[in-house]
């Protein structure tokens, strides 16, 4: 590995790990003192709710570690992902994804304070996911494939089931995933699609053939020795 390869991979984890910290230093301030930060979550419907939609991803449960602790894996690696392969939108979607996911817990979600990154965790899931669908390239597929084999069973995490969980944050933070992948389909990968010699001598074909050229090719060698244009009798 390049140094620059080597700066570009360790670059992309400096504004997950800056998110990370601030999300446990959050939770240790609260879990230290008895500030009760989870009244800044997102509370449906409530104007003093709207904060939430900020404030929520950084807020965890407080009961124990197991919360935060579940959460900070997954956002690492996804975060990571996003800001490697997706760097020239990765902002924009990391704040979609924080922002209207958000939005969509306060107006439809249930009647009770919503926090946690899990909603911010599963839209960059689907994001990545989908993605990898919609733009039919195998590194992008090779990465969905591989989100999926670490992250596959949250997709149980849209149903309702624990009543202590946001499925709401969880399947609104999917929705906007995949909306955000069909969006964006055709911007801001790092890297393109590799196209090979024998694409661009069929589309230079095709090109010139609508232009009213023949393609001229030597019988012995197979290659193309030029165009020539074909005039109307």
């Amino acid at each position: 590995m390049t140094i620059q390869k080597k700066h570009t991979v360790l670059s992309a984890l400096e504004y997950p790990l800056i998110i990370l910290v601030m999300m446990w230093a959050v939770f240790l301030i609260d879990y230290l003192f008895p500030i009760r930060l989870a009244q800044f979550g997102i509370y449906p419907r409530a104007k003093s709710g709207l904060w939430g939609i900020i404030c929520s991803p950084l807020l965890h449960s407080t009961r124990d570690f197991s919360h935060i602790i579940n959460n900070s894996p997954p956002f690492i690696i996804l975060s990571w992902t996003l800001f490697y392969f997706y760097r020239k939108i990765a902002w924009q979607i990391l704040g979609l994804s924080w922002l209207v996911g958000g939005l969509f817990v306060w107006i439809a979600a249930r009647s009770s304070f919503h926090i946690g990154m899990s909603g911010v965790i599963y839209s960059l899931a689907f994001f990545i996911f989908f993605s990898g669908v919609f733009r039919k390239e195998l590194k992008l597929m090779a990465i969905s494939l591989f989100v999926v084999f670490l992250y596959g069973s949250m997709v149980w995490g849209i149903f309702p089931g624990d009543p202590g969980v946001s499925f709401e944050g969880h399947f609104f933070g999917a929705l906007v995933g995949v909306i955000l992948a069909y969006y964006f389909q055709k911007e801001g990968a790092t890297f393109k699609k590799k196209v090979y010699n024998w694409e661009k001598e069929e589309a230079l074909e095709a090109e010139m053939k609508e232009k009213g050229y023949t393609k001229i090719v030597d019988p012995e060698t197979g290659f193309t020795i030029h165009y020539e244009y074909k005039r109307d009798e």
